[in-house]
């Protein structure tokens, strides 16, 4: 059901860039080096590595897990670095990874969020992007971590307008000038000092690429409540820690904002290869699908059915149910374009325009829809005969619709189970427990219990069963 397609910049940022995850304390000037604690770490480390597949196409092979910043700058080849430390987010599609291009292009040896505490420079943790070819020209500095002291810098040149957020410099200009200073020294104050003494200049993140970025800054506030709180984003409990309600706020309306239109996808895109290529002896006796397209259609031909089998469309979203079972009811199985935008037209109003039709491209004219429909169904049905006589044979089966959501209302999930499964069936989940609304929302504890609360309802009321879609991961590199 996604419809994401890689437009060729995400591949010009991962040819360019080694991507990497660290785990580093956080760091302030004032609090000092925050203790962390496991179970924080772990869901912040999973949003990091999640949204950098997600926005960039990135396998999660390709995520290096580094001990520190120096390891993870050591670890790759590429000509740049991009270091997230846990709870770092990027989110975007293709103008993201257009926007990156041109950050890169713009690196001339350090990018991130630079600090300014009383006279010296350092790194915020959250996220820094390093030139590998400058960082090699320098002789392959030590980045330096926190610590207390003193030490001699190299000092960039100040100018009242080089501010952003009235603290943070755009960019450190080399000026050759050097001073000993006594402070305590964050991340990466080595690292710029060596730059600038390089002659280089050390920039901050530009204001399209901020425009992208989220970060979890758990360790400035009660790290027990960050840990409830990203367990279920949903049914987080009021906070009146500000950053905490940034980061739900966004989680919350990421990819889809809370209370929108639901989702009706007229078509469905996914493979076939979740199929069995042998049919069940008999047919299955129930079936429990999705209202998208024509998927359970392609799988039920597959595994084969007989008159007694139930079908049981499930979905979150009623209009997606309303169209699917107009469809079942009034369609001969023939000008699906005709059909639909007929349909679409009544199931608008009947939802007070409540409603997105996707992917919109392919359903803008009736020429359209039916070539995508003939695309979708091709992988099975070989021809028109063989379609229609399926339609005809499927509709007179015996339906039921349950409008639920399987990641929040578990016993819903349950009760629907409990009341239709029957004999040998077979259910349907697609990509619902690693899509963004799924990892961004819940974390792998609580997607793990709605997933078993699919399978164990349904060892118990059948004699077996087929699932389809994938098992709840954990967004880690093993």
């Amino acid at each position: 059901m996604v419809f994401y397609v890689d437009g060729g910049m995400q591949k010009s940022v991962r040819d360019r860039v080694d991507f990497a995850l660290v785990n580093l304390p956080t760091f302030d000037a004032h609090s000092g080096t925050a203790k962390n604690v496991h179970d924080i770490d772990v869901r912040m480390a999973e949003l990091t590595s999640f949204f950098s597949v997600f926005s960039f196409n990135l396998p999660i092979q390709d995520i290096t897990f580094a001990e520190n910043l120096g390891a993870a700058l050591a670890a790759g080849t590429k000509d740049f670095c991009l270091i997230q430390n846990c709870g770092h987010i990027f989110y975007g599609y293709d103008q993201l990874s257009v926007d990156m291009n041109a950050a890169l292009d713009q690196c001339e040896f350090m990018m991130g969020h630079i600090m300014d505490r009383g006279g010296y420079f350092y790194m915020h943790d959250q996220c820094l992007l390093v030139n590998r070819r400058a960082w090699e020209k320098l002789g392959r500095p030590k980045f330096g971590g926190p610590q207390q002291g003193q030490k001699e810098l190299a000092l960039p040149s100040r100018s009242t307008e080089n501010v952003h957020d009235d603290y943070t410099p755009l960019y450190l200009q080399p000026t050759g000038q050097q001073a000993t200073l006594t402070a305590a020294f964050g991340y990466g104050w080595n690292a710029i000092s060596e730059g600038l003494k390089g002659g280089m200049k050390i920039v901050n993140w530009p204001k399209e690429i901020r425009r992208a970025k989220r970060h979890c800054y758990a360790y400035y506030g009660d790290t027990t409540e960050w840990v409830k709180a990203l367990s279920d984003v949903m049914r987080a409990p009021p906070t009146e820690d500000k950053q905490l309600q940034v980061i739900l706020h966004f989680l919350r309306n990421t990819p889809d904002p809370e209370n929108a239109a639901k989702k009706v996808f007229v078509f469905n895109s996914e493979s076939d290869a979740d199929i069995p290529h042998l049919k069940f002896k008999n047919g299955i006796d129930c079936a429990f699908v999705l209202a998208s397209a024509f998927k359970a259609n392609r799988l039920l031909e597959s595994v084969g059915f007989h008159a007694g089998t139930e079908v049981i469309t499930y979905d979150y979203s009623a209009p997606a149910l309303a169209l699917r079972k107009r469809a079942i009811a009034e369609w001969d199985g023939r000008n699906y374009g005709a059909f639909f935008l007929a349909a679409r037209e009544e199931i608008h109003a009947q939802f007070d325009g409540k409603v997105a039709w996707v992917p919109a491209p392919l359903i803008k004219d009736a020429a359209t829809i039916d070539a995508e429909f003939q695309r979708e169904i091709s992988s099975i049905f070989l021809s028109e005969k063989q379609w229609l006589s399926h339609w005809q044979r499927f509709k007179a089966l015996q339906h039921a619709f349950v409008e639920v959501d399987v990641l929040q209302n578990h016993a819903g999930v349950k009760t629907m189970i409990e009341t239709y499964a029957k004999g040998n069936a077979a259910l349907w989940l697609s990509d619902m427990f690693n899509s963004p609304n799924a990892v961004g929302k819940f974390d792998w504890h609580r997607r793990k219990k709605a997933f078993a609360t699919v399978t164990d309802t349904l060892a118990a009321k059948t004699d077996g069963y087929l699932l389809l879609g994938g098992d709840p991961r954990l967004w880690l590199r093993g």
